[in-house]
């Protein structure tokens, strides 16, 4: 495999897990009833989403320091 399918995969890999982390999250706050069970895991996913490309951003530009 080349570079940058392995840069491909790293960032598949990073969205998927932020992605069921966040569901995972937003299922147990809409146990709470504050909010829709739908709109709470939409919500977690999405948070999930952006907090994993923030991750990975800050992992990636430390690994550049290192160098």
């Amino acid at each position: 495999m080349d570079d940058d399918s392995k840069k491909f995969l790293e960032w598949v890999d990073a969205l998927a897990k932020g992605i069921i982390a966040g569901c995972a999250v937003g299922y147990l706050f809409s146990l709470t009833d504050m909010m829709p069970g739908g709109k709470a895991i939409v919500l977690g996913g999405l948070a999930g989403c952006l907090a994993s490309i923030t991750y990975k951003n800050r992992q990636d530009d430390k690994k550049d320091q290192d160098k």
